[in-house]
């Protein structure tokens, strides 16, 4: 999970831990671009991912590494280069000037397991130099060459470009999935009104049934009783009439 803090925005936090794309363990490394700060770089699990501000998703993320990934950067002077250090003690440098599907150069350092990176330098010089340590407390360094640490041409332009047509990607499928999710949200609104309709067509047929049986059942009581105030009503007569055959006899 990672908390945004943006001063500039209602003094907010922007939380990045909701749908796909976040790491699927702890985050170890996070840091700024240094030529585009509302790009960051996050090391976590056996990826590194690429982030902007305006998404909650990455905008871009490395191939799964055969290692653990433990810390991570970016050059000081090259847009598009970034470090990540492995637990197997190998550190992978990534171009995307270069490509973005392949790493450009790895280089086992040590047999322990690195657990953090600096690059020398600042956006106008340096760049070559790399300091790693392990877990055993040694620092190692190395000599980047020239093309790894001299910005190209262009290089910059190119890299904001790219960034900025993987956000527009981004943005896009974000805006197709809340789409899709309204859509969903509204058929099954749907289907669930049908089911009520269903429901209460189901429910007045049977209190239509009931207020029948009800009516019959009365309708039955009622004509018991007629029938019984109608014998009782012919037995005196029947009596009266048997009498009066008897004192003529």
């Amino acid at each position: 999970m990672v908390n945004l803090k943006n001063r500039k925005q209602n003094n907010g936090i922007t939380v990045f831990d909701q749908g796909p794309g976040k790491h699927h363990g702890p985050i170890y490394s996070i840091q700024r671009n240094p030529a585009n700060s509302k790009c960051f770089l996050t090391i976590g699990d056996w990826t590194a991912r690429i982030w902007m501000e305006d998404l909650r998703t990455p905008i871009m993320t490395t191939k799964y590494h055969s290692s653990y990934l433990t810390s991570g950067c970016w050059s000081p002077t090259r847009a598009g280069v970034f470090f990540v250090t492995r637990m197997d003690g190998v550190v992978d440098i990534w171009d995307y000037f270069y490509r973005q599907n392949e790493v450009a150069y790895s280089h086992k350092v040590c047999d322990s397991m690195l657990s953090s990176i600096a690059v020398q330098g600042t956006s106008q010089q340096g760049g070559k130099l790399v300091a790693m340590g392990d877990v055993t407390g040694t620092v190692s360094l190395l000599e980047l060459c020239e093309s790894l640490a001299v910005p190209q041409a262009n290089e910059r332009k190119a890299i904001d470009l790219m960034f900025e047509r993987e956000m527009k990607q981004e943005k896009n499928l974000e805006a197709r999935e809340r789409e899709l999710r309204r859509q969903r949200a509204q058929e099954a609104e749907g289907r669930n009104k049908d089911a009520q309709d269903k429901k209460d067509a189901k429910d007045e047929k049977m209190e239509a049934l009931l207020r029948k049986v009800d009516a019959d059942f009365l309708a039955m009581i009622k004509e018991a009783e007629d029938d019984e105030s109608k014998a009782a009503e012919s037995s005196p007569m029947e009596g009266a009439t048997q009498d009066i055959m008897n004192e003529e006899k």
